[in-house]
């Protein structure tokens, strides 16, 4: 796996992003000063939105004094392993003495655990012979550009087994938590001042290394979150931080056996590929209490941190076949939330469950309420399927009886009083689909379709449970009004005028979500080739779907186009110089030289768009072409396809009703291979 190193900076380099899924930071160059944290579950009220959104947090600074004179580091370069997560920085402190420089190297490593999620780890190596007591000072303090979001931090004096803790709250007190230190090392002197801002004495006319461990714990895990902090830090003393580090590395080794290669693609495509895996699961977690945001936990302005469609949609797609349990989180999330669900069913007058379009700590809806989308209902029906998925990937009886059961029955009884009928059949009215640009349509074909799925599903659910079929919601799902043009080209909904520019939302009916015509096969090519010839090329550019829109002429043999959408769809998403991933296409100049003073990064349902279309989509594996009783060979669709210059995908293990596979999908092959490892 790559490291990448930079030690040439653009004007504006975007800033290194790690995270684990609980906390999450982003370094500038200088990492001992410019670093930016949040921590999932720790929100307050968005001047701008009023709606919460992730506070700062505060985060380690370090200070160097010698002989009373600040020193400022000179960063020389830096290099972000993404192997194991871990960021190192070396930089020089210099000292002009008596016509001579005094000098002293710094390596600065920083990672956050994925097996000890509520520790930031942070190593600090000196080498030097001439600056003996170096002073470092460690202090905390939010990134200047969010320390509005922060509020009152209340600090403890040091206890037995660590150097300072504290309790913070939001701005505005919606949300409080703790974080403690601990300091390991040579260190020949250390005090702690009033600020839980220890200090320490180095003496580097040897070698000397300063390691501390920072735990952040929100109050929506803990009553007492400072204290149990304090504890993490007093249980990192007892691992010893080589042990945690062992332990990561371990924990990122395990997920990058899933590594997605391909025989005939650049190295510029296998690190696009390995960035879009290591961020995405780098913002995922099995211990978060939290699920994921589209920008994770990087960039708080954006989307205010809140959970949406991308969610189960995009980014639950890679762990469901490579990290289950990670996946499983993401869905419990959502449950936990299941009565906030309701009462937002009842809040629209309906019975059942109603997820929110935006969804926080408490799952209610946290919309802006100047925004024109709290008509996307199609929300409710991703949640549902994405808990269908699950319980057809991973069969548990538990779990499909007490929580895919409760939501998928919630969404279906949500369904049943939504609809209205008419002489036409079932309608769902007053709706926006995925293509925002048109709110309030009638009809919305996304919408719709998932709909008629889901209510067949839920019918076999019912059946499966002893529960009887579900007669109501099978004539719903066989009536429910989609338009439909004499040759079979479905529209996206009733007031769609014909070949205009339109978001492709009606492709994404069959990817990911398999909503194939068994009776009539030729309508999906047609289908296909109709939401290609809707400018589907400008769609390559902007959010959501881009990452995998590939796919779609691959399906119909055009490996030429297919490759073209690829390319434009997910080369043109990164910036140097660790590969992060923007929101929107950037052409060559902002790729290479960073004019932009501020491009947004580590937008991430772009890269489950593309991992979910490279594992589902151009294999043509998805657990929604079965039933609850299928096997996994009966989810394998024919005849693969892959874009022009690539000849076989590897995924190198996949998990599936128990059993560890390695998915081989070779072009020109009648079915893409499951090999049991």
């Amino acid at each position: 796996m790559k490291k990448h190193t930079v030690t040439n900076w653009g004007e504006h380099s975007p800033e290194a992003y790690l995270s684990n899924g609980l906390i999450g930071f982003r370094y500038g160059k200088n990492p001992f000063d410019n670093v930016s944290g949040f921590l999932a579950g720790f929100n307050y009220a968005n001047e701008y939105g009023e709606v919460e959104a992730p506070a700062a947090i505060p985060t380690p600074r370090l200070e160097f004094y010698y002989r009373n004179e600040k020193m400022e580091p000179e960063t020389l370069s830096q290099s972000y392993d993404f192997s194991c997560g871990e960021l190192c920085t070396d930089a020089v402190l210099r000292h002009w003495i008596k016509g001579i420089y005094e000098e002293v190297k710094l390596r600065y490593t920083v990672f956050c655990s994925r097996t000890s999620p509520t520790l930031l780890v942070s190593k600090l190596e000196t080498s030097g012979t001439m600056m003996e007591n170096l002073k470092v000072v460690v202090s905390f303090a939010p990134a200047k550009r969010w320390e509005h979001s922060l509020g009152e931090v209340r600090y403890f004096d040091a206890e037995k087994g660590q150097d300072g803790k504290c309790l913070f709250w939001s701005a505005d007190r919606m949300s409080c938590a703790g974080a403690a230190l601990k300091l390991f090392g040579d260190i020949s002197e250390k005090r702690l001042n009033e600020t839980m801002s220890p200090w320490v004495t180095l003496n580097v006319r040897e070698n000397a290394t300063l390691e501390f461990v920072t735990s952040y714990i929100p109050a929506i895990m803990h009553v007492q979150p400072h204290n149990q902090a304090q504890r993490m830090v007093k249980m990192s003393e007892w691992y010893g931080i080589d042990l945690i580090r062992k332990q990561n590395k371990e924990a990122w080794a395990k997920l990058w056996e899933s590594r997605i290669t391909i025989d005939g693609a650049s190295e510029e495509w296998q690190d696009v590929i390995d960035a879009s895996y290591f961020y995405l699961m780098s913002s995922m977690s099995a211990f978060t209490p939290m699920s994921m945001a589209p920008f994770g936990l990087s960039y708080p302005e954006l989307y205010y941190g809140h959970v949406f469609w991308d969610t189960e949609s995009f980014m639950f797609l890679t762990p469901l076949f490579t990290a289950p349990d990670i996946a499983k989180n993401m869905l419990d999330y959502r449950f936990k939330r299941i009565d906030a669900a309701k009462n937002h069913a009842k809040i629209n007058g309906c019975v059942g469950i109603q997820f929110p379009w935006e969804s926080g700590i408490s799952g209610c809806e946290m919309i802006a309420t100047r925004s024109v989308h709290a008509g996307e209902h199609h929300v409710n029906l991703d949640i549902a399927l994405a808990f269908d998925a699950y319980a057809k990937m991973h069969p548990d009886e538990y779990f499909l009886k007490e929580m895919a059961w409760p939501v998928i029955y919630g969404v279906c009884e949500w369904l049943q009083t939504r609809v209205e009928k008419t002489e036409r059949g079932y309608e769902l009215r007053h709706t926006t689909g995925p293509d925002e640009a048109q709110p309030n349509v009638n009809n919305d074909a996304y919408t719709n379709r998932l709909a008629s799925k889901l209510l067949r599903i839920g019918s076999e659910y019912s059946e499966r449970l002893g529960y009887g079929k579900r007669d109501l919601w099978l004539d719903i799902a066989d009536n429910l009004r989609v338009r439909v043009r004499e040759d079979g080209v479905i529209l996206q909904h009733d007031e769609q005028i014909e070949n205009v520019e339109t978001l492709p939302s009606v492709a994404m009916t069959y990817f990911p979500y398999a909503c194939f015509d068994k009776e009539h096969p030729e309508n999906d090519k047609k289908n296909i080739e109709y939401c290609i010839s809707c400018d589907m090329e400008y769609h390559c550019h902007i959010p959501m779907l881009s990452g995998f829109l590939g796919i779609f002429p691959a399906w119909v043999g055009d490996r030429k186009t297919s490759r073209y959408f690829y390319d434009i769809a997910n080369l043109t998403f990164f910036t140097k110089p660790f590969f992060a991933c923007t929101e929107f296409s950037l052409d060559e100049e902002d790729r290479e030289s960073f004019k932009c003073p501020d491009i947004p990064t580590h937008f991430l349902t772009n890269r489950g768009s593309l991992l979910a279309g490279l594992i589902m989509g151009l294999t043509k594996l998805s657990p929604w072409n079965g039933t609850l009783d299928s096997k996994p060979e009966d989810w394998l669709g024919e005849d693969i396809v892959l874009p022009e210059g690539w000849n076989k995908i590897t995924i190198g293990k996949v998990y599936i009703q128990g059993k560890a596979y390695r998915i081989e999908a070779e072009h020109g092959a009648k079915r893409a291979k499951l090999i049991e490892l």
